[in-house]
Formats: structure tokens, C-alpha cells, sequence
């Protein structure tokens, strides 16, 4: 009989519960305020505790258990985090990935995960049942949200604490904004859906109490997650995270933070909010699309900040240069607000910047570092950036980004694109790194490093290599590592460009030119055959720029540096495609073929 197991870390979250059971752990959007901001409510520990329990067992009762890999296609919300841990709780492996890649992509990754059970929106159910052929060894199905054609239980339908009402201040937002009638109408469906939910968590099916008690916990090395790359500069490849790993990544944002309480976090990733919560952190949700994160009102952002006392943050660039613009125009003060971890793609020094004059003398703003398969790698901290660091990127050494975090090792080997199956192989390769400049692909090692994917099995051939006990992981990111350990990235290893003059990298050019006033951003691609490409300087120009004044300047720019001097023409785009899941990693691939097209066209300066 396979042993009952649990991920180790649930005993964080349980600890959190004994101590102070009636803190908030998630707070979150629910309707508008007469204002017009965002109304909030919340879910205290003992709430999620026990409504996860209830869904573990629910799930446990349908044969899902240790191992059983089980895809979780749900918005970030209260029902996300206590599918998760209810989730974790019994052993079961979640499937997470990006919707935002498209459906034929997602498809084709949820096929190769194999699940046996699936957790999902109705719209995701309904792409499970429309294309059928992709999900046939699903036999556990629950919906979140109203069931549309087919059978299988609703998360309703298990049971929800009563307090949240949910559902019905979804409904009494919408109605509300059609007239007072319709407000009154709402306020009573509002109460209805409160006495229906508290009757089904008295009336629910009883459990026994110590059935999720007496589980064990998962050793280190047995499978927790299972989470997809974006795909945004490649396939999307299945990364297989250990119990050891997530562990891991709990005690690394503790250490980040100094070893010292969270206090309040606004979270704009669901897994930052999942380690946050066993650190016993207040979890806040700002209203935000998950695939267009870019388009959160920076102004509820700030509001959430405010109403409860927001200590720390992690957000992408999408989400904090907006949030920096509205601090300037509009003045207002988050005294509260101590530290902020950026991610997802470099965030620009000059938001670094910003942030350093709108927040707290004392706050802390750090720029970071790390991957699905490895977060986080590294990270550094706004004083040491600006105390000459970023100076030295806009002379075209790359950007900074700080030292490997706790426990993390990093290396690097040589620019290739072939398997390197064992360290020995990296070595004999070592006097290849001087024809680069000293830059090479970054290697990591450590405890939240994953050692393994689990689809496509080539990726581990072309993407791990072993060093006796030790898996070292190829990043896809070229760099070097300055004397004082420190990791200057200078662009993904697949959109490096192979010029008759040597190759080029994308981050190490673009710093440069992005100094140039009246350039918002700038990428670098490559038109024509690897080994003789011609070097395409993408610029994203500001709102009202002279483009022909710019591209002269652009040019003297160019002519100061070696790393530059290749560079002779520029194609000004009127916005770049960036990732999903961040809405900050430029699309250089896309715009590679739009540069390529508009050459052939004639155009160019």
C-alpha cells in the first residue's frame, strides 16, 4: 500500500494556523467600493486550513493521492491557493501552466503531462471536452465555478466558509452598476448564496478527522510540481520541482528578507503568494489580469498598499514602471512599503531609480534573478546597483544582477548549443570562453534548483549536466562573473547573433543604446544567415519622439563602443511583443521576422 504523504512545508502553514488562526491569509478583490475602488475580502488561516482540508479529502475520497499528477488551470483567487494546498496536503502533484501561450500549445504540453485529474475554469473544462483526445486518462474532474455540460462535482458543491461570499459580490458588483433596483436584488442574492453555502458546510459529507493527520512527510527528492516555461524564447518544456525544491525556496525568500516577518504582501504571482503564506504573511490580491498584467491600474495597487499596510512586494517590470509613474504624478506616500523584489526580466536602472525617491528612505528595492527551473538564482540589492554598477552596463559590460542567492553555485561553459552530458566535457571546452570574451552560458546548482524535466526528455540531454552526485542546470542565459561573484547577464543564449565580426549579445548592445534620450527601449536581432548576420537595432522610441534626430544619435552612440560598432542599422517598432506571463520579456524572435520583412521592403536607416 503506497504510503500517505504530504509536502514537507505544509507544517509551516499548519504552525501559522496554531499560532494566530484568525489572520488574514488572503485578501482579495470581491466587488467595488462607492468610490469605485476595489472592495476586499478575506480568508483567515484557519479558514483556508480547514476549507483546504475539506477539498484534500474531497479529492483523496476520488482516489487522488501521492502521485497523482493533476492539472490546475484556475485564476489566482482564494479557490487557487486552497486547490493548491489542499493539493499539497495529500501528496498530489499539481500541473501548473501559462493559458496565455495558446490553446494549441497548451494542449499539446497538458497532453504530456499525463494527468489523471483535472482542476479547471469552465472554459477550461470545456477545452478538456471539445478536445478530448488530449485528456483520456482524466478521471477526476472538478469544476470552479458553474458546471455548463458536464457531469462531476463544482467546488461549490464541496463546501466554502461561509464568510467569503465570493460569488455573490461578483454578482452584486455587476448588478450594482445597472441602478438601485438591481443593487437590492443583488444585496439579496448575496444573502442567499451566504445561507446556501453554510448550509453545505453543515450538511457536507463527513470526514475523518485524522485522515490528512496521519500522512508523512514526501522525502525530499520525490515529486511535488510540475511547472511549464513560458515558451517565449523556445518550446515550453515541463520542469519537474521536488518537495526539497519548493522547501527550499521558502527558507531562500526568508533569507532574502533578512529572516524577518513578512508582515503584508502584495502578490502578483500565484507561487510567491503559495511561499509567502508559509511564512505566515497577510497575502493582498490586487485586481490584475493574469495574461495582461501590464494593464494593472497602478492606482489600486497603491490603494491595496495603503488599506492594509503593504510591507513587501514582487512584481515584474509590466507592473512597476506604472506603479512608479503614478507614485511621481500623483505624489502619494506608501510609508509602509519596505522592500520590493522586481522579476520575469530585468527591470530598467532608471525605475530602480525612481523607486529608491518615491519610497522610504530605508526601503529596499531588489532586482532579481531566476527561472521556472531555478528561482531564485540571484538577486541584488538598489544601493549596490547604483553605487556604479549600472554605469558600467551602459558601457556595454552587460546588467548586473547580483550575487547567486543561498545555496545557489554558478559557473560557466562555453557558448554551444550541443548536449554537454558531463562536467568533464564542460572543462574540455573551458579555453573556448576566451573567444567570447570571457562570456559563456550561466551553470547553476543548488537546493530550488530542479534537476530534472519531465517533458520532452531531450530537454534533460540538452538542458543538465552531471557532475558525480551534483546536476548542474544550462540556463540559456549568457554571462560572465566578475571578481567579486557578482552575474553580469548579457542576453538568452538562442538569440545571440553569429555576425561576420564575432558574435553579438542582445542585453550587453542594447544597455548601451538605451542611454540615448528619447528611446524607451531597444532590441537587438539578426537578419540573414547565422555566421554572417546583419546586426538590426529594434527601437521602441518615446511618444513624440524626432525618429530621424534619434537615429542619428543612435549612430554616434553606436561608433563609441566596440560592442556597438556593428551596428549600422535601426528599425524604429511602435511596441515590442513581450511574454505572458510577465508582459516584460521582449519577443526578439517575432521581431527578428518583422525586421527581416521590413528589409526586404527596403526600409531601414
Amino acid at each position: 500500500m503506497t504510503t500517505a504523504t504530504y509536502w514537507q512545508a505544509i507544517d509551516r502553514f499548519r504552525a501559522v494556523v496554531a499560532a494566530d488562526p484568525d489572520r488574514e491569509a488572503v485578501i482579495y478583490p470581491a466587488g467595488k467600493t462607492a468610490s469605485g475602488l476595489p472592495d476586499y475580502r478575506h480568508l483567515t488561516y484557519r479558514e483556508l486550513d480547514e476549507w483546504s482540508d475539506t477539498i484534500g479529502l474531497h479529492l483523496a475520497a476520488a482516489g487522488v493521492g501521492r502521485g497523482t499528477r493533476t492539472i490546475v488551470l484556475v485564476l489566482p483567487s482564494p479557490e487557487l491557493y486552497a486547490i493548491m494546498l489542499g493539493l499539497l496536503k495529500i501528496g498530489a502533484v499539481p500541473v501548473v501552466i501559462d493559458p496565455g501561450m495558446g490553446l494549441r500549445k497548451m494542449l499539446n504540453c497538458l497532453r504530456a503531462a499525463d494527468a489523471e485529474a483535472f482542476i479547471g475554469i469552465p472554459q477550461a473544462h470545456a477545452a478538456r471536452v471539445l478536445f478530448g483526445k488530449y485528456f483520456r486518462n482524466v478521471r477526476v474532474t472538478l469544476t470552479v465555478g458553474p458546471r455548463w455540460f458536464w457531469g462531476g462535482p463544482t467546488l461549490r458543491g464541496w463546501g466554502a466558509p461561509a464568510t467569503s461570499g465570493r460569488l455573490g459580490n461578483r454578482l452584486s458588483a455587476e448588478l450594482g452598476s445597472h441602478g438601485p433596483a438591481s443593487a437590492k436584488v443583488a444585496a439579496r442574492l448575496d444573502e442567499l448564496l451566504a445561507t446556501l453555502e453554510s448550509r453545505k458546510i453543515e450538511h457536507r459529507a463527513p470526514f475523518d478527522a485524522f485522515t490528512l493527520k496521519e500522512r508523512v512527510p514526501a522525502p525530499a527528492d520525490e515529486l511535488l510540481l510540475i511547472a511549464y516555461t513560458t515558451g517565449s524564447t523556445g518550446p515550453a518544456k515541463a520542469v519537474e520541482m521536488t518537495h526539497g525544491n519548493l522547501s527550499s525556496m521558502v527558507e531562500q525568500v526568508h533569507a532574502a528578507r533578512g529572516r524577518v516577518d513578512p508582515g503584508t504582501s502584495l502578490i502578483t504571482l500565484p507561487l510567491v503568494g503559495i511561499l509567502d503564506m508559509l511564512l505566515g504573511s497577510r497575502c493582498v490580491l490586487p485586481p490584475l489580469v493574469p495574461s495582461k498584467v501590464g494593464s494593472t491600474d497602478p492606482a489600486h495597487v497603491v490603494d491595496a498598499i495603503n488599506r492594509f499596510g503593504v510591507k513587501t512586494m514582487f512584481a515584474s517590470p509590466a507592473v512597476l514602471i506604472p506603479l512608479l509613474r503614478h507614485l511621481e504624478q500623483h505624489r502619494t506616500p506608501v510609508p509602509t512599503l519596505h522592500s520590493i523584489f522586481s522579476g520575469g526580466a530585468p527591470v530598467p536602472d532608471w525605475c530602480i531609480a525612481g523607486l529608491r525617491q518615491v519610497l522610504a528612505e530605508d526601503a529596499e528595492v531588489y532586482a532579481g534573478y531566476g527561472s521556472t527551473e531555478a528561482l531564485p538564482m540571484s538577486t541584488i540589492e538598489s544601493r549596490e546597483l547604483l553605487g556604479g554598477l549600472v554605469e558600467r552596463a551602459h558601457l556595454g559590460d552587460g546588467t548586473c544582477v547580483g550575487r547567486p542567492a543561498e545555496g545557489v553555485r554558478a559557473r560557466l561553459v562555453a557558448i554551444t548549443d550541443d548536449p554537454i552530458p558531463t562536467w568533464e566535457q564542460a572543462e574540455a571546452r573551458a579555453s573556448e570562453l576566451a573567444g567570447t570574451r570571457g562570456i559563456g552560458e550561466l551553470v547553476v546548482s543548488g537546493p530550488n534548483v530542479s534537476t530534472r524535466y519531465y517533458w520532452p526528455e531531450s530537454a534533460n540531454l540538452a538542458g543538465k549536466i552531471q557532475d558525480g552526485e551534483t546536476v548542474w542546470h544550462r540556463t540559456g542565459d549568457l554571462a560572465w562573473i566578475d571578481d567579486e561573484g557578482r552575474i553580469w547577464f548579457c542576453g538568452r543564449k538562442s538569440q545571440r547573433l553569429l555576425t561576420a565580426d564575432g558574435p553579438m549579445f542582445s542585453v550587453q548592445v542594447e544597455q548601451v543604446f538605451n542611454t540615448v534620450p528619447g528611446v524607451a527601449r531597444t532590441a537587438l536581432v539578426g537578419v540573414g544567415t547565422r555566421g554572417t548576420q546583419l546586426p538590426v537595432l529594434c527601437v521602441e522610441a518615446e511618444p513624440g519622439a524626432d525618429t530621424v534626430k534619434l537615429t542619428a544619435q543612435l549612430r554616434e552612440r553606436a561608433a563609441e563602443f566596440d560592442v556597438t560598432a556593428p551596428v549600422s542599422t535601426f528599425l524604429f517598432h511602435p511596441g515590442f511583443p513581450v511574454d505572458i506571463r510577465h508582459n516584460a520579456k521582449i519577443g526578439r524572435e517575432q521581431l527578428a521576422v518583422w525586421a527581416a520583412e521590413r528589409l526586404d521592403k527596403g526600409d531601414g536607416r
